[in-house]
């Protein structure tokens, strides 16, 4: 910048001229950078509120990402939960095997135990007219005085036949008794096993559900992670743009800014080669206090009315 002070000081040596149409071409030329100014702003405004939309595009996709997979994870804990569950009952399912097999050896034994007694029979009558005919022959022991001893020996002989016989039904109903209460309890197991076997293919079916609306949910997250991304691509563009544009819009202030520089020591000359024609002693003063005020400098009154004398403000 050219100080008016030192224009003045030189006045007696330097001829001061301004061409009019070189003040009229630096502010068209200012004029036409404010106006570029202006397009540069308008389009860095539209591509500021481009950017905004993108990236709330991007977040809310990512939000939902967030969401997709909180789900998902609640899914494979629920699943997860339902499998231990599974295996649970598929333990006491196992106990129930583990018992039923020794069941089944113990019918094996029991029903072995009643045929072989049964095979030892010799006669063929049921047991209560066994037992009513043992009572008879006693009761005729007992009761008759006139007993031969070789119908005594033939009573006692058919008694042991009788009770031997007795004691053998006995034995094979004690071990049918037993026959049947284990394969009531086999019986009572499998009901329980098969119930737990429904449960098992129940729950099976549930982990299953939430099995594959896990998977679906990690892909649907997914396939909205890849948007999200996409958005996210569009924003660092957008951003790298904005920044160019920015670089442009500071170099045109740049400009801006040179130019009002020149227009302004422009106007200082035709000031000064105006002053100058007047041949004014206090034209100095009035310059000096130009200069103040154009320092931010504080003025006098006397220095006020100067610069307003010589339509300097």
């Amino acid at each position: 910048m050219i100080s008016y002070s030192k224009i003045v000081e030189g006045e007696e040596t330097m001829q001061v001229k301004v061409d009019p149409e070189e003040i009229k071409r630096v502010k068209q030329e200012i004029e036409a950078l404010e106006k570029e100014k202006k397009e540069i702003q308008a389009k860095l405004d539209e591509l500021q509120k481009e950017l905004n939309i993108w990236i709330q595009k991007r977040d809310e996709k990512n939000r939902e990402v967030q969401q997709l997979r909180q789900k998902a994870r609640e899914l494979r804990e629920k699943r997860d939960n339902v499998n231990k569950q599974i295996q649970e009952l598929k333990k006491n399912r196992e106990e129930i095997n583990a018992k039923l097999d020794l069941l089944y050896q113990e019918v094996v034994e029991y029903r072995t135990k009643r045929d072989e007694y049964n095979q030892l029979r010799r006669l063929k009558m049921p047991k209560e007219k066994i037992e009513e005919r043992i009572e008879k022959l006693e009761w005729e022991l007992q009761t008759n005085p006139n007993i031969t001893s070789e119908r005594e020996k033939q009573i006692v002989d058919q008694i042991q036949v009788l009770a031997t016989e007795l004691e053998i039904i006995q034995q094979s109903d004690r071990f049918h008794q037993k026959l049947q209460e284990t394969r009531k309890k086999i019986e009572s197991l499998k009901k329980a096993r098969r119930a737990i076997s429904l449960e098992i293919q129940k729950l099976a079916n549930q982990s299953q559900q939430f099995h594959e609306e896990m998977i679906k949910t990690f892909q649907r997250a997914d396939e909205v992670k890849k948007e999200a991304d996409e958005y996210h691509k569009k924003v660092l563009e957008l951003r790298e743009k904005i920044r160019d544009i920015r670089r442009q819009l500071r170099d045109v202030e740049k400009r801006i800014m040179e130019y009002d520089e020149k227009h302004k020591e422009l106007i200082a000359y035709k000031l000064v080669a105006r002053m100058r024609a007047k041949r004014d002693a206090t034209f100095e003063k009035a310059v000096e206090a130009l200069e103040k005020f154009k320092r931010g400098e504080k003025l006098t009154l006397d220095e006020i009315l100067l610069l307003q004398r010589y339509n300097l403000v």
